[in-house]
């Protein structure tokens, strides 16, 4: 999906020998394109090394370092994302956020090794699609993009839910429903227009939410030393085994695992990478060890100012805010839910709305989709129709989620479904394609790569999909159902061909 996404969508008009100015453009263009895509989170940035057309043609010079892509990564990945499910990872898990958000890193820990591992053998891919394709079949690299569908169709109107909570802990009398639809009508003339949110700007949303959380840190800090009848350091704070309950845990580690979900999208920078075969992977692995840090670090000290939780026990959609007004008063409430609002309700929507469309504009060339949303605009040189139909699925999923009593926490686990589900493809795909299909199982280093550690990645990730409860798991069961009848009509009833590659 990554590598059509970027040719469709990157691609001009050219001279037979173009200018060294006309090859940097489209280089550019293609760049941010491949950029865009909801493997990345969502966010839609301009690489920070910008890569230029080699004299052949299409190829980018490789100019990523680790360090560049680590600093990207952070930009997509929401540094205080944990302040929106605090509250329900809290409860679910029994008062031990901290622990269902390092159960998290573990399985994602497994899923970036097996990310290296196929980024070695497909270097020009970077999508889980593709990989699912090339060691099953078309069948089952479809829903693999269909799953991924679910996930990216569902983030739109998850993150105005999130933003229009956080601005409805300082607006209560404003209704959630009304402040969804502000942050909707903002990312749809946006979007429309076809604005692009450039890097410069995604660099000061990130030392932003550093800032933010950096303040939160020394506040929280400062409040627990002072306050040792109330609040407290203690271990228990991360693991209590008086508390401790493996099926809430693992509810809890489902919703935590949102934070996460994303780590791929520097999988996708593979060709524009100075070590396309390690680059990628060590990048993941920086950046999934700083995130697991911010997001334990965040977390702890929250528990710690309030271990009970009976501050926000009838409020856990605002429970960080509140704890944020504890450690310091309402000053640092704001700040803080004003952070999540606009990280969420604004940046990461407008990046997520165009890049599903762009997904779909893909798709829709491949002939997964219906072909009016192959269209490009020529004037905001986007897939107007598909954004337009991203818009309204999103105005249609707000209300469904509002009318229906689906919470927050709830639409974050429909989500993950389809993020967790792809991850245990991947990691299988690992196993199927390196130890039996390679038959690469010479030395400790096969053994682990290759078999022990996809096959724990697997197993952690089916864990927590099995925990997303039963509301999420019946749509995605049903949504799987949905892709399979979907593909069989396109491939056996139209007989239509369908490009995965």
């Amino acid at each position: 999906m990554t590598d059509n996404t970027s040719k469709a969508t990157a691609t001009a008009p050219q001279a037979a020998v173009p200018s060294q100015a006309a090859q940097a453009q489209s280089a550019d263009d293609a760049t941010t394109a491949r950029m865009s895509m909801p493997e990345n989170n969502g966010a839609k940035v301009t690489k920070p090394t910008v890569a230029t057309q080699q004299k052949s043609g299409g190829d980018f010079k490789a100019t990523l370092t680790v360090k560049d892509m680590v600093v990207w990564g952070l930009i997509t990945m929401v540094p205080i994302s944990p302040m929106a499910v605090y509250g329900g990872v809290f409860a679910d898990s029994g008062g031990m956020p901290t622990l269902a958000f390092l159960i998290g890193f573990v399985a994602v820990l497994f899923s970036v090794f097996s990310f290296g591992i196929m980024i070695q053998h497909f270097p020009s891919s970077g999508s889980i699609f593709t990989y699912v394709s090339h060691v099953f079949g078309k069948m089952p690299g479809f829903i693999a993009g269909w799953l991924m569908l679910l996930q990216y169709l569902v983030s739109p109107a998850m993150v105005y839910l999130i933003a229009a909570i956080a601005i409805h802990s300082m607006l209560p009398d404003v209704p959630i429903l009304a402040l969804c639809f502000g942050f909707l009508i903002i990312v749809a003339i946006v979007s429309l227009i076809g604005m692009k949110t450039a890097m410069v700007v995604n660099k000061v949303a990130l030392v932003a939410q550093l800032a933010i959380l950096a303040l939160f840190v020394i506040c929280g800090i400062i409040y627990v030393v002072q306050h040792p009848e109330s609040a407290s350091f203690s271990p228990e704070n991360l693991f209590n085994p008086d508390k401790f309950e493996l099926g809430g845990t693992m509810s809890a580690v489902s919703l935590a695992v949102m934070s996460y979900v994303g780590f791929g999208a520097i999988a996708t920078l593979t060709q524009e990478a100075k070590d396309p075969k390690h680059g990628p992977s060590r990048a993941m692995m920086v950046m999934a060890i700083v995130l697991c840090v911010l997001y334990v670090l965040q977390c702890f000290i929250a528990t710690c100012i309030d271990p009970s939780g009976a501050a926000f026990a009838n409020n856990t959609d605002n429970a960080f805010y509140v704890v944020a007004k504890i450690a310091a008063g309402p000053w640092l409430m704001i700040l803080c839910a004003v952070g999540v609002a606009l990280a969420q309700g604004v940046f990461t929507a407008i990046a997520q709305q165009n890049s599903i469309a762009f997904v779909m504009f893909t798709m829709a060339k491949g002939g997964c989709l219906p072909k009016f949303m192959a269209k490009m605009d020529k004037r905001t040189n986007s897939p107007l129709n598909a954004v337009i139909f991203i818009i309204g699925l999103s105005v249609v999923l707000t209300l469904v989620f509002q009318f229906s009593g689906i919470n927050m926490n709830t639409v974050v686990k429909i989500s993950n479904f389809g993020a967790l589900s792809t991850y245990v493809m991947l990691n299988v795909s690992v196993i199927v394609f390196c130890w039996f299909q390679l038959k690469e199982r010479a030395g400790a280093k096969a053994f682990f790569m290759h078999l022990l550690f996809p096959l724990l990645g697997a197993a952690v990730c089916f864990a927590i999909l099995l925990s997303v409860g039963e509301v999420a798991l019946i749509v995605g069961v049903v949504f799987i159902v949905i892709g399979i009848i979907y593909y069989l009509v396109l491939t056996k009833v139209l007989k239509r061909q369908i490009n995965l590659g």
